[in-house]
C-alpha cells in the first residue's frame, strides 16, 4: 500500500488522509519517539485535520486542543470522510481564536506537546509562529519533558532559533523538535505505536504484510539519529554561526525572502 505524500501532508491545508502513513511517520515522531506519554497535547493551525487526525488517535492523547483562525477549516473537514471523525471525538476541543493571542490569555494551561504546522515562513505574519518571542512563550506552556514540533519550511535562520530558545533541541527532515528536557529517542517505542496505530479503528499498517513490514524497516532507517533527516542542535548551530534568529522585531524573512535578501 502506498503512503500518502511527505512534502503534501506537512504543507498542504488539502491533505487527506486516506492512509496516513506518511503523515503518522512524520507527525506522529514527536510523541511516540519523544514523549513516551503525550496525554495533553495542543496544535496551532487545524488547517486540512491531518495532523490532528493522526495525533489524536494515538491511544495515549487524553486531550487535544486545537487554535485555529480561520474557522472555515472546520465546514471543509465536514466535507472529507478521512477526518470528518475529527470533529465529533470528544478528546477534541476547537478553539476559534490566534494561536499566539490564545496562548497569552491562557497561562495556566499546559501541554506534553505543542505541534504547529506552521506555513511558509517568507508569508506575512509568519513572524508570530516562528520568532524567539514566540518560543519562550510556548516553553512556558510545557509540562515537565513536554515538546514543541513545528514545520520550519527549510528555512535555516527558523531551524536556529528554535536551537536558541530551547536548551534541547534537533531538526527532523524539514521540521524542529525541541524541549527545555533532553529529548529521548526511542525508536523501538515508535515503530510498536506505528505497528498498533489506528484511525478510525482501521490499522494503518500490518506488520505482518512484507509491505508493510519493510516499509517500516525503511522509515526507522531513513529518520535514524545517523541519517541526514535529523541534525541535532550542536552541529545545526555550527552550520548556521552568523545568521541571525528570528524575531518580534527583524520579522525574519518575511519582507527580505522578496527582496532576494533570503
Amino acid at each position: 500500500m502506498a503512503p500518502s505524500t511527505a512534502t503534501a501532508c506537512m504543507t498542504d491545508a488539502s491533505t487527506p488522509v486516506s492512509r496516513p502513513t506518511a503523515t503518522a511517520s512524520s507527525v506522529h515522531m514527536r510523541s511516540a519517539c519523544f514523549h513516551p506519554a503525550p496525554r495533553d497535547v495542543l496544535i496551532i493551525g487545524l488547517s486540512s485535520g491531518s495532523w490532528a487526525q493522526v495525533i489524536v488517535n494515538n491511544p495515549s492523547v487524553e486531550k487535544l486542543t486545537i487554535v485555529e483562525i480561520n474557522p472555515g477549516y472546520a465546514q471543509l473537514i465536514a466535507e472529507r470522510p478521512e477526518v470528518r471523525s475529527l470533529l465529533s471525538n470528544p478528546k477534541v476541543t476547537i478553539i476559534a481564536d490566534d494561536g499566539r493571542r490564545w496562548l497569552r490569555r491562557h497561562p495556566g494551561r499546559l501541554f506534553d506537546a505543542v505541534v504547529s504546522n506552521t506555513t511558509w515562513n517568507f508569508r506575512a505574519n509568519a513572524t508570530n509562529l516562528l520568532s524567539t518571542e514566540f518560543l519562550e512563550l510556548v516553553g512556558r506552556h510545557l509540562n515537565p519533558g513536554g515538546i514543541v514540533f513545528y514545520n520550519t519550511t527549510l528555512s535555516r535562520r527558523v531551524e536556529k532559533t528554535a536551537c536558541v530558545a530551547f536548551a534541547h533541541g534537533a531538526r527532523f527532515s524539514n521540521h524542529m523538535v525541541a524541549s527545555n528536557a533532553p529529548l529521548r529517542w526511542d525508536y523501538v517505542r515508535w515503530r510498536k505505536v506505528l505497528e498498533a496505530y489506528t484511525i478510525d479503528g482501521k490499522s494503518q499498517f500490518n506488520p505482518t504484510d512484507k509491505a508493510d513490514h519493510d516499509l517500516l524497516d525503511t522509515l526507522v532507517h531513513e529518520y535514524g539519529l545517523d541519517s541526514e533527516m535529523v541534525e541535532q542542535c550542536p552541529i545545526l548551530m555550527a552550520r548556521t554561526a552568523g545568521l541571525p534568529v528570528v524575531t518580534d522585531d527583524n520579522m525574519g524573512t518575511e519582507w527580505r525572502y522578496y527582496l532576494g535578501l533570503e
